[in-house]
């Protein structure tokens, strides 16, 4: 073989039929199941939009407990179970806008990472995983694991929500109490 002449007229066939042979290899198992079963840019997207979302939830959460707690122990010197009931619906409303806030802050990962072209879609996108009710469309390959880490914050959050309102209704349901008895010790009196 080493007498062999070499044809220069056969090399673009040789690598054409070398390129073919190298194309059909099969990557090693382990850098392939890797690769499918961590895609790591989602999972680096998807987790650092879920730690924002988790730090923006927790600021938030902090400070309407903190607003609830201190409005209602002044309204126990009123003795107005009407503003007692406005200040718990108030707050519902304020932990739904936080989860309505927490969705736009998806939706917006969604369209600065380019990976949902347009705000409305976004937004429905994101609402859809984030309560758990399922991806509506799919996204690329690429961004396989994005919509279950929507999901996963969506859970955290909610449990979070209810575990604090959980809370607020014991508080609330105190509070009504207290005035109520209040109330009857001034027309007793």
């Amino acid at each position: 073989m080493a007498d062999e002449k070499f044809d220069s007229d056969s090399l673009p066939g040789v690598v054409s039929s070398a390129a073919s042979d190298l194309s059909s290899l099969r990557p090693s198992l382990v850098e392939n199941a890797l690769t499918q079963a961590l895609p790591l840019p989602d999972i680096m997207f998807g987790g650092a939009v879920l730690v924002v979302v988790i730090m923006f939830h927790a600021f938030w959460i902090r400070i309407i407990t903190g607003s609830y707690l201190k409005r209602s122990n002044a309204l126990k010197s009123s003795a107005s179970l009407w503003q007692a009931d406005l200040l718990f619906t108030l707050t519902v409303m304020m932990l739904l806008a936080l989860h309505l806030a927490e969705v736009v802050v998806w939706s917006a990962a969604l369209i600065f990472g380019d990976i949902v072209a347009n705000w409305s879609t976004a937004a429905y996108f994101a609402a859809n995983c984030y309560t758990a009710l399922g991806e509506p469309f799919s996204l690329p390959q690429a961004w396989r694991i994005v919509p279950p880490i929507i999901g996963m914050s969506g859970i955290f959050t909610f449990a979070w929500t209810a575990s604090v309102l959980v809370n607020f209704v014991s508080r609330y349901n105190d509070l009504r109490e207290f005035m109520t008895g209040h109330r009857r010790a001034a027309h007793e009196s």
